[in-house]
């Protein structure tokens, strides 16, 4: 074979080596590529769910009972009025530090208790409880229907207490039980949240409104009638609301002293510094001090009458004491706190401590 056609056929052979080894395209009948696959869209961020704000605190609802703001869902909570102890075996007692209002009574033997009312904030232990006297009803009558927790009561106050709205818890219901590190009957105390719970199982309903009216301090309360100052010409003389002994008894003086710097009287007992337990401590926005009628009742007990057409008080807010006026016409009526010329009494916003003696301080007690 000649050299040029071995050659040739050579050649071609390599060409179609090479043609096999390329890849080969197999179209099919019909050809449609179609609409191209979206790309994925990136995810979005999980919303976070923001906490609602709150509300400025001049918009917030006020308390009722002390004037200064509170969490609106607390407006529905009724008030849980307590009976506390305040004999020297009872120190330091437990939650005054929390309460709303506290009204300091006599008792036989000179000695005072408390009847406490807490709404705004509610502690989690509040004694040692004792038992309920007649004016305690006129109180807690003025209240509504709502919890009032006690030791117990002699049968002509459980007649009393059998006419009033209240729900009455006492021991062996919700939320009662003794300290055994103290000697009864100064160790009942309550589990507060489980009382008012009991409470509110039963009916207790919030009251809305004591009628008691709030103002901050505006330069020293000049506008408020009333105002009892140092005698003239009397430089250094302490202003009269500068501090206060109430005597409650023979043997009870309560003291106040005002603490500027946190705007809250500082209260004692018999010139020792009053405490209670925990970190807390008694600050009062406001003293009132209330001229009652003392007497013996028919069952030989000293007793106080808080039911009045009109009688004398004094007021002591922001460092300053002023004279007033308080009413309560019929025991189911809340006690009225009025100026010297018949207004409502400004209170300033805060916790209130009311004293009940059957005469008032004087202005350099």
């Amino acid at each position: 074979m000649p050299r040029a056609l071995i050659a040739l056929l050579t050649g071609a052979l390599l060409l179609s080596a090479c043609a096999d080894d390329q890849p080969k395209l197999v179209r099919t009948a019909p050809f449609d590529v179609g609409e191209p696959e979206p790309a994925p869209e990136p995810e979005e961020p999980e919303e976070r769910e923001e906490p609602e704000p709150e509300p400025p605190e001049d918009d917030r609802p006020r308390s009722h009972l002390t004037g200064e703001p509170i969490d609106e869902k607390l407006l529905d909570r009724p008030q849980l009025l307590v009976k506390i102890e305040n004999s020297p075996q009872a120190r330091p007692q437990a939650g005054l530090d929390d309460a709303d209002i506290v009204y300091e009574e006599v008792v036989e033997g000179g000695v005072t208790r408390f009847v406490a009312i807490f709404h705004s904030q509610v502690p989690e232990i509040a004694g040692p409880i004792r038992s309920a006297r007649p004016v305690t009803v006129q109180l807690m009558r003025g209240y509504g229907p709502s919890g009032f927790a006690y030791s117990g009561a002699r049968q002509e106050v459980k007649n009393l207490l059998a006419q009033t709205p209240s729900v009455r818890i006492t021991e062996g219901g919700a939320g009662f039980f003794r300290d055994r590190g103290r000697a009864a009957p100064h160790n009942l105390y309550i589990d507060t949240r489980a009382t008012l719970d009991g409470a509110i199982a039963r009916g207790a309903e919030p009251f809305t409104d004591v009628g008691w009216s709030f103002e901050e301090e505006r330069e020293g309360r000049e506008d408020i009638p009333g105002r009892v100052r140092c005698p003239e010409g009397e430089a250094d003389c302490d202003d009269p609301g500068a501090a206060v002994d109430v005597r409650m008894s023979r043997e009870f003086t309560t003291n106040w002293e005002y603490d500027g710097e946190a705007r809250r009287y500082r209260r004692g007992q018999n010139g020792r510094s009053f405490r209670v337990t925990g970190e807390g401590r008694v600050g009062a926005a406001n003293v009132v001090v209330l001229e009652t009628r003392h007497y013996i009742g028919a069952t030989g007990y000293p007793e106080t009458d808080v039911v009045t057409d009109g009688a004398d008080a004094v007021v002591l807010r922001d460092g300053h004491r002023y004279d007033a006026r308080w009413s309560k016409p019929t025991a189911d009526d809340p006690i009225e706190l009025f100026t010297v010329d018949g207004d409502p009494f400004p209170l300033a916003p805060g916790p209130t401590w009311v004293h009940l003696p059957d005469r008032l301080p004087s202005p350099d007690a």
